[in-house]
């Protein structure tokens, strides 16, 4: 049975609950998830799981309030964090399975996320995974230190740039500013 556990429908569905009710740090989760929503063939190819430690592609999509970056894709080769190069990745799916794990306050209690859950059966110990997916979980936690650190930085030259009244360098930075 090659059918899968969750319908495209309601994978379509819970994005866009999510979409409605969650904030995020600049556009980029926004973007992402709604370019997600355009491509059905891809909808079908996504597994939405909890812990995705050990999984590739994976793609994870945070809300404020989680501390973890916004939107983030691991690939067996590259990690990605712009979200163009995010939504140029999907094009380049094969066969493959898209997994995606969703951060967000109270998740683990959300029924709109525990019903389009797909656990994948994973040949390891559950204890093991757990250890894996703190891992993960750290790494994630770390990169989003690192992007913060980075933003506190562009935010003191912002400051500086507008006390010396430069017009060019402040809009130069305001626009990396953004893009993180």
């Amino acid at each position: 049975m090659n059918q899968p556990l969750v319908s495209p429908l309601a994978k379509k569905k819970f994005i866009k609950w999510f979409l409605t009710h969650w904030e995020f740090r600049g556009e980029g989760p926004r973007r992402v998830l709604l370019a997600l929503l355009q491509q059905d063939t891809t909808l079908k190819q996504i597994k939405i799981i909890e812990q995705g430690c050990f999984l590739r592609p994976l793609l994870v999509v945070s809300s404020l309030g989680t501390g973890m970056p916004p939107v983030y894709l691991l690939t067996y080769e590259r990690i990605l964090t712009d979200p163009d190069g995010i939504i140029e990745y999907y094009g380049t799916l094969k066969k493959e399975n898209l997994y995606i794990t969703f951060y967000f306050p109270n998740r683990n209690t959300c029924l709109p996320f525990l019903d389009v859950l797909e656990e994948i059966p994973l040949p390891l110990d559950p204890e093991k995974i757990k250890s894996l997916q703190i891992d993960l979980e750290l790494q994630l936690l770390l990169a989003e230190a690192e992007n913060e650190a980075q933003r506190n930085k562009l935010l003191a030259q912002i400051d500086e740039a507008l006390a010396k009244r430069e017009k060019k360098e402040f809009h130069r930075l305001v626009k990396i500013l953004k893009s993180l």
